[in-house]
């Protein structure tokens, strides 16, 4: 039964935060209830969805039948590199938000955003891989695999809806840049500019990295060394 509630919020989760946000229901309810209130909805059903789910989750790890299982050393070494790219997304698309944001930003690549034009979405995307990587159990992938959907589809629904309302502008944004991430800088749309990085944001990302690393026993259960 938990399985079950499980495998259900955690595609709630999915299935709202993708519903709510496509095109014609986006449109009808922004023009129904006002912008500001439509995002107090969508910030409300996302958490009710994925609050419930997140306590049953932690309190019922490693639930269901295996799906998976890759040797220690292995499933380290996955989580431990896309965590670190994880976490200085998020603490690095502060210094240059997405033109895609809540707030938007400017519509010209810097920063961040030459790596990906949507750190918040990748850096979730990536959260939730690392965690799939050593939590093969079916509640597991359930509950990190939304995380993984929400963050690597949405960006593309989000993209296709900021093009039809903002027009030729935020696409020239799209073209010189990439979802996933390094593909713009790999195929010559754009080129990393370290001096454009904000070089505290990255060492706090360092430090938030190396302590999430080292406490990740005590704080979830599950020492990584």
């Amino acid at each position: 039964m938990i399985l079950i509630l499980i495998v259900t919020l955690s595609s709630l989760f999915v299935l709202t935060h993708l519903g709510l946000s496509h095109g014609a229901i986006r449109e009808g309810l922004v023009a129904r209830l006002g912008q500001w209130p439509f995002r107090g909805l969508y910030s409300a059903v996302s958490f009710l969805t994925l609050a419930p789910v997140s306590v049953l989750w932690w309190q019922n790890r490693h639930l269901g039948p295996l799906l998976w299982q890759l040797d220690p050393w292995l499933e380290r070494a996955i989580a431990l590199v896309l965590m670190l790219l994880a976490v200085e997304l998020l603490v690095l698309m502060l210094a240059t938000p997405s033109p895609a944001s809540m707030i938007p930003g400017n519509l010209e690549p810097r920063g961040i955003l030459r790596v990906t034009r949507h750190p918040m979405n990748i850096g979730l995307a990536l959260f939730g891989l690392a965690h799939l990587a050593a939590n093969g159990a079916l509640g597991d992938v359930a509950f990190f695999g939304a995380f993984v959907v929400v963050g690597l589809v949405g960006p593309f629904h989000m993209d296709a809806r900021l093009r039809k309302s903002r027009g030729e502008g935020f696409a020239e944004f799209c073209r010189r840049t990439s979802v996933l991430p390094f593909v713009a800088i790999a195929r010559g749309r754009t080129a990393f500019r370290a001096d454009e990085i904000s070089f505290p944001l990255f060492v706090l990302g360092v430090v938030v990295y190396v302590a999430l690393v080292v406490l990740h026993g005590r704080l979830f259960g599950a020492d990584l060394f």
